[in-house]
């Protein structure tokens, strides 16, 4: 009886304590490396912590640092740097990985700033181990794609696809 109520303990405790189960939401499709304007998400209260990032604008930290100033919603944006890796950035089969992010700014300095995460394979996705940026206005960048325009729509209401949703109507009833 009590090896089966240790072995119930420690799989509760090794559930809680797996950063795939105990994430917070990132949901803010403004993060995204397409987007260019400064709406000035700033990062430096955000709480230490392990966080899953669900917009539809994509959940991946850019590998590629992100050019033009203002991106990703903020004027340093913070991006997953290839610097001191081989092979892949993200980690699979469960594995955590440690990396170092940077923050662009500007003028062109890709990495004036460095934070380091740590990120781990979820299976189907992944979580991010985040730190507060340093200073305002800096932010995580995550995703590529942005909300479909006024008037358009597509299957994830973001890029690519989007087309004039009227007109998808009519089409699908020309089909029927």
């Amino acid at each position: 009886m009590i090896c089966i109520f240790l072995f119930f303990c420690f799989i509760t405790v090794t559930t809680l304590e797996d950063p795939c189960f105990t994430t917070k939401l990132i949901d803010d499709w403004r993060r995204s490396v397409a987007n260019g304007d400064s709406s000035q998400i700033c990062d430096n209260v955000l709480e230490e912590g392990w966080y899953r990032v669900v917009s539809g604008s994509g959940e991946l930290m850019p590998t590629v640092c992100p050019y033009g100033g203002f991106r990703c919603g903020t004027t340093t944006p913070f991006w997953l740097s290839s610097s001191e890796v081989t092979g892949s950035l993200y980690p699979d089969n469960s594995s955590t990985v440690n990396r170092t992010t940077c923050g662009a700014n500007y003028y062109g300095d890709c990495c004036e700033k460095t934070i380091d995460i740590r990120i781990k394979d979820c299976g189907c996705y992944y979580v991010y181990y985040l730190k507060p940026t340093t200073g305002c206005y800096s932010a995580y960048c995550f995703g590529n794609q942005l909300p479909c325009p006024d008037g358009l729509t597509s299957s994830t209401g973001f890029t690519p696809g989007c087309t004039n949703s009227s007109c998808a109507r009519i089409e699908n009833t020309q089909e029927n």
